[in-house]
């Protein structure tokens, strides 16, 4: 039985663990996504991979959607499940798989009105972060890494019609919503929870996130938001409010790009004016709203 075979390891040899799956997940699904790609296009491995660096081509676009979705799932999905079936003798419970917040209808709306305002808070924090006096160097580093990435973002975010909506939908999305909070909120948060206090455990799990999402002028946003998805994860002792709150929040940007003909570029280089007013009454619903949140799973645990 593999179930709890790492439970009683060092902290270090258990982080081990999880890098080595996430590690070698990521190989082995990159791996997949590539056959499949040169399989639908005829094509070799090396040709496919050198094809997704042309987002611009429509062939280009859709063997990066298969790669990157076979790569999420093997980097966050697949180390989080066989991780915690390793590190714990009840995975499910573990992981936080077998509780729904009760009552869950009340909890979807709070959620939903906190991820409203979740967006203007990091609207603010990634302005502080652009404000901020940073080196020459560093700016210009940060200034091509984000025009990168906003380059890779547009080019995916080209949707035509409803099958390219679902499409983006699913990799921008779910994909991410799932597998990351998975391996984050889902296995390394408890597990370092084993080890020091809750608090600690969140701070540090959300740095990991945001670490790992090279996105230097948004790592103080990301960083927030990922002390948010743990202290849910904390309070409901659930891993479905983080999941669905990270959903919401990478599912707005698919919604307003497709629907609403939202310039992703221009949104994320903050050059639309911004009300304080406005900003300032959001943060402030979204903090009610994961007050009510955390005092609703404190009676639960103590009941």
């Amino acid at each position: 039985m593999i179930k709890g075979l790492f439970a009683d390891k060092s902290l270090f040899q258990q982080l081990l663990l999880l890098f080595f799956l996430a590690f070698m997940g990521t190989l082995f699904f990159t791996a997949i996504g590539l056959a499949i790609a040169a399989g639908i296009y005829d094509i070799s491995t090396e040709e496919a991979f050198s094809i997704i660096s042309n987002l611009n081509s429509s062939a280009g676009r859709e063997s990066f959607k298969i790669i990157q979705g076979f790569s999420t799932i093997g980097t966050f999905l697949v180390p989080a499940i066989l991780g915690a079936h390793l590190l714990s003798h009840q995975p499910e419970r573990f992981m936080g798989l077998d509780r729904f917040p009760q009552p869950a209808y009340l909890f979807i709306i709070l959620l939903i009105l906190a991820g409203y305002g979740l967006g203007a808070a990091s609207d603010v924090l990634y302005r502080i972060s652009e404000s901020f006096p940073w080196p020459d160097d560093l700016i210009a580093s940060f200034e091509s890494s984000q025009q990168i990435m906003t380059e890779q973002y547009q080019a995916l975010l080209q949707m035509a019609n409803p099958v390219e909506f679902m499409q983006v939908f699913l990799l921008m999305a779910i994909l991410p919503a799932v597998g990351e909070e998975a391996l984050f909120r889902g296995t390394l948060q408890p597990l370092l929870q084993r080890y020091m206090s809750p608090h600690l455990a969140i701070w540090l799990t959300a740095f990991m996130f945001a670490l790992l999402h090279l996105q230097y002028l948004s790592f103080l946003s990301i960083f927030v938001l990922g002390a948010v998805l743990g202290y849910l994860r904390y309070w409901t002792n659930s891993i479905w409010l983080p999941t669905l709150l990270h959903l919401v929040n990478n599912g707005a940007i698919v919604i307003a790009v497709y629907f609403l003909d939202m310039d992703y570029a221009e949104n994320l280089s903050g050059t639309e004016s911004l009300s304080w007013i406005e900003s300032t009454v959001l943060i402030a619903i979204s903090a009610v709203c994961l007050l009510i949140m955390e005092r609703i799973s404190r009676k639960a645990r103590l009941d």
